[in-house]
């Protein structure tokens, strides 16, 4: 059996008796070894217990499970600014390019105008220099709306349509006899543009239609 450990008594605790009285007694403490072992042991324990308390066992887990939530919550909005920006981007690309080809369309509307405009122009020069050198040239005869160009050369009838079509004309097409009666009046031998190359005997001005006799 295990002996009694006497604890040292405290002299000075006052107990307080039910009839009211107030006696000193001197109080002797028994501590058996087997509660003063289990109070060692537990002494023990707390002292060699981590520092971390209830709450901060549960933060460590906590945080592991909230970090692939976390990962998949940054990917989905890296996605979504992604998405909008694709989108955004191909809204503008789409409008550039629809002006981009109005821009072409109407670029090109503008060359072939000022293509156009060139050709005329180029036109009434031409036209501009032929009138001067008709005016100039006494070789040119006018009448009415049309000029005349009398060679001074002797050609047969291929040579002398040649040389019209180089002067950017043919041989004249007697349309009326006030311009057959104008080109008698020059008192020359010219060639006109009447032939029966074809077809002998069947006479043909030079732009194709057969002659006409009254």
């Amino acid at each position: 059996m295990s002996e009694a450990i006497y604890a040292k008594p405290d002299m000075t605790k006052k107990v307080k008796f039910d009839r009211g009285e107030m006696e000193e007694r001197i109080v002797d403490i028994y501590v058996s070894p087997d509660t003063l072992r289990d109070h060692e042991t537990s002494t023990k324990t707390e002292h060699t217990s981590p520092t971390n308390g209830p709450g901060d066992q549960h933060t460590e887990p906590d945080s592991k499970e909230k970090r692939p939530f976390l990962a998949v919550a940054v990917c989905l909005g890296l996605l979504c600014v992604l998405l909008l920006a694709g989108i955004i981007g191909g809204y503008v690309h789409c409008q550039l390019q629809t002006r981009y080809n109005n821009l072409t369309k109407e670029r090109d509307q503008l060359q072939t105008r000022y293509n156009n405009l060139t050709k005329e122009r180029d036109q009434l020069q031409m036209e501009k220099d032929d009138l001067m050198e008709k005016f100039s040239n006494p070789s040119w005869n006018k009448f009415k709306s049309c000029w005349y160009f009398v060679s001074t050369e002797n050609k047969t009838w291929n040579e002398s349509r040649q040389n019209c079509v180089e002067r950017r004309a043919d041989l004249v097409i007697i349309n009326s006899i006030e311009e057959q009666r104008f080109l008698f009046g020059l008192n020359k031998r010219v060639w006109i543009g009447l032939t029966d190359s074809e077809t002998e005997g069947s006479w043909k001005w030079v732009d194709g239609t057969p002659l006409k006799t009254r």
